[in-house]
């Protein structure tokens, strides 16, 4: 709840220069990478992502959907596991910088659905799924590349659904067009 008054507040104190600022071009997305969640064992995880993004100036507001899956190998409670995610993101982005290789900040909101199994070092399986909200920050570093923009970023999604939190940490490479 916090985490959207706090993005309504912010999208109201920008919303009075919107209007003397530039539209840029509305850009899709593309992006893969690695998700790195901490202690989470042995395992590779993997993050897919895509949307669409509208700039104004610095400013961006972004639309998308993302994937995320891992395997684990002994997690540090049981002793193999399996994760995949499903999210709609809504991100708002911050140019930190005017140049060529511009740097951001990503403050945003997803809804996902997170499902999977953990089996037990004695054998025993649970299947679990999950639905909630969780709020996403990160950082990224964008370059041109040609006609297009290359990019690179690092986010934090925080999810809590029965009483478990879910933490995501895709480290992301793509591309807009």
């Amino acid at each position: 709840m916090r985490s959207t008054v706090t993005l309504l507040a912010l999208a109201f104190a920008l919303s009075p220069s919107l209007p003397a600022q530039q539209l840029s071009n509305a850009r899709f997305y593309v992006a893969g990478g690695f998700e790195l969640t901490p202690l989470a064992g042995d395992g590779l995880g993997l993050s897919a992502q895509a949307g669409y993004i509208r700039q104004f100036s610095r400013l961006g507001l972004r639309l998308g959907v993302a994937y995320f899956e891992r395997h684990r190998q002994n997690a540090s409670v049981f002793g193999d596991a399996y994760a995949s995610t499903v999210a709609a993101t809504f991100d708002v982005t911050y140019d930190l910088t005017r140049s060529t290789v511009r740097s951001y900040l990503i403050g945003g909101l997803s809804a996902y659905r997170s499902s999977g199994w953990w089996r037990y070092e004695g054998g025993d399986r649970v299947d679990y799924a999950r639905v909630g909200m969780a709020p996403v920050l990160g950082a990224g570093l964008r370059f041109p590349l040609g006609t297009a923009e290359a990019f690179s970023e690092l986010r934090l999604h925080v999810g809590k659904s029965f009483n478990t939190t879910r933490v995501l940490w895709p480290l992301s490479f793509g591309i807009r067009f």
